[in-house]
């Protein structure tokens, strides 16, 4: 009895395996086969763990076992991408392409003790090629755009590693767009136009199909797949579809409408990073291009073939739908045109804020520095005023720095910078005290004239008052100036006569100015070696 128990759990054992292997070696892409599986917390267990798939197309596994939550790599990325953690039973895979099979192991660990698990994975190329072309049988709306009404000759290239598959199924398929594929009945030879085609590839691995657009079709891009039966692998391609203009070849713009939207309520989009890409089609080149609005840029102005693009960019300004014309003239005089709009978004803005919002000078050398953030600033722009002309007020991105300047407000005062991002305003509360509280000493430059008698002798001029450190400018290239500690240098520089006067701008840190006057003589007017 118990001899009998043994062998035939040994039979259905045998049976089991037999049947995981006959699942498991037949399994394609897409899916799982094989046993259901086992869940042991001493074992991981990963189904199919061998498996023939294709480049291209999606492949599950599911993974049972251990303690449920594992880690899975892959020994070669560049073909299977897995590295991480997964917390669910189910793996899906995409291999990327290969030139030839290509064999990937999938390791699983738990985070317990259990040993690892692997999948052997032999992926195999994809059958369809990156060839599928789109041959209008007239092209008087362009060589490379289908006319309403008009017919078109789709082929695609099977092949695997290089090797053309002859006597293929492939089925081609409209995946959007008003067009249908003509299907001839071989016995009526009655013919029909359906979203869907099956054909055979000849000698070469070529599938070729009929495509018929809709009389009353509008100007748009049409989608169609192409799919090889045996394998399931699949590629799509877009093409251009013109509404036929008569006599007139057919010139378009793809699209012909294009919306942009704000980030944020009452905010429209900006040229941060945000364009739209239009192509131009047909017509009789070259072509110009030319926005009806400020609110959209374009670039470049100027195509000079069928199939040529630019783009647009929004400023910032709202425009509602369905917008204003973009307009495209081609060099017979016709016209086309895309609509541009440009609306707010839906998310309101965060709160405007300066932080902190109450600051104190001391001094008129003191600088205070505050952070803008939140708000709606278009562009990124924040905007900085002040009250009182005792401040100097900059902003860059979005730090504003305050500072003293002249005139003096005497004691005690305090003075309000507001922060605007052009809806909202954030205030910040200034406190003068001390010398931040009186008479900035003024910016004075001695002498406020000089000479400059030849190319070689330089002219001191003594700088006073503002706040250190110094700068200093010159508005003529026969003037060079330098300021080292209070002393403002000024001397000839190496280019054409100093004829006129020249004025060199010595400027202090807190954006007080001064000027001197410069003028040559003998041969501190004339050219310099």
């Amino acid at each position: 009895m118990i001899r009998i128990a043994f062998a035939t759990e040994r039979v259905a054992r045998a049976a089991l395996v037999l049947l995981a292997l006959v699942l498991t070696t037949s399994c394609g892409s897409g899916g799982v086969n094989g046993p259901v599986p086992v869940v042991d917390p001493t074992r991981i267990t990963i189904l199919p763990d061998n498996a023939t798939v294709f480049a291209g197309l999606p492949t599950t596994f599911q993974i049972s076992g251990g303690t449920g939550a594992y880690i899975v790599t892959s020994s070669n990325q560049a073909v299977i991408q897995v590295s991480g953690t997964l917390n669910v039973g189910v793996l899906t895979v995409v291999p990327n392409p290969v030139l030839a099979d290509t064999t990937v192991t999938i390791t699983v660990r738990d985070t317990g003790t259990a040993p690892t698990a692997t999948a052997n994975v032999t992926v195999k190329p994809g059958t369809v090629n990156n060839s599928i072309t789109v041959t209008p049988t007239n092209t008087a709306c362009g060589a490379q755009i289908v006319c309403s009404s008009g017919d078109a000759i789709v082929s695609t290239t099977i092949a695997q590693g290089g090797i053309p598959l002859a006597a293929r199924g492939v089925r081609f398929d409209v995946v959007s767009g008003d067009y249908g594929f003509i299907n001839v009945d071989p016995v009526t030879l009655a013919t029909t136009i359906s979203s869907s085609v099956t054909v055979t590839t000849d000698e070469t691995g070529k599938a070729q199909a009929r495509l018929r657009v809709n009389a009353a079709a509008p100007s748009q891009t049409a989608l169609l797949q192409a799919t090889d039966v045996g394998t399931g692998t699949f590629q799509r391609t877009s093409f251009i579809i013109s509404q036929s203009t008569g006599a007139e070849p057919g010139f378009l713009t793809v699209p012909n409408a294009v919306s942009f939207q704000g980030a944020l309520k009452d905010q429209c989009a900006d040229r941060n990073g945000v364009s739209a890409r239009i192509l131009v089609f047909g017509g009789v080149p070259p072509y110009t291009v030319a926005s009806s609005t400020s609110a959209f840029q374009v670039s470049p102005g100027d195509l000079s073939f069928s199939g040529g693009s630019f783009d647009i960019t929004p400023a910032g300004i709202c425009v509602a739908s369905p917008g204003l014309p973009i307009v495209v003239s081609d060099s017979a005089g016709h016209t086309t045109q895309t609509l541009a709009a440009n609306i707010p978004g839906t998310t309101a803005a965060p709160t405007l804020s300066a932080t902190p919002n109450d600051v104190t000078l001391t001094s008129c050398s003191g600088t205070a520095n505050v952070t803008v953030a939140g708000g709606a600033p278009v562009n990124n722009r924040y905007f900085a005023t002040s009250g009182s002309d005792a401040l100097l007020v900059t902003i860059s991105g979005n730090t504003v720095t305050i500072r003293r300047q002249n005139p003096s407000l005497g004691t005690g005062n305090t003075v309000n910078v507001g922060v605007s991002d052009g809806i909202s305003t954030a205030n910040v509360t200034v406190h003068l005290v001390g010398e931040g509280a009186g008479a900035c000493p003024a910016l004075r430059l001695t002498p406020s004239t000089v000479v400059l008698s030849d190319c070689t002798t330089p002219v001191d001029v003594a700088v006073s008052g503002g706040t250190l450190p110094y700068s200093a400018n010159s508005n003529s290239t026969a003037v060079a100036a330098s300021v080292s500690g209070s002393t403002l240098v000024i001397h000839r520089a190496a280019s054409p006569g100093l004829s006129g006067t020249a004025t060199v701008t010595v400027i202090d840190n807190r954006g007080l100015s001064g000027t001197v006057s410069v003028t040559g003589s003998g041969a501190g007017a004339g050219l310099c070696p």
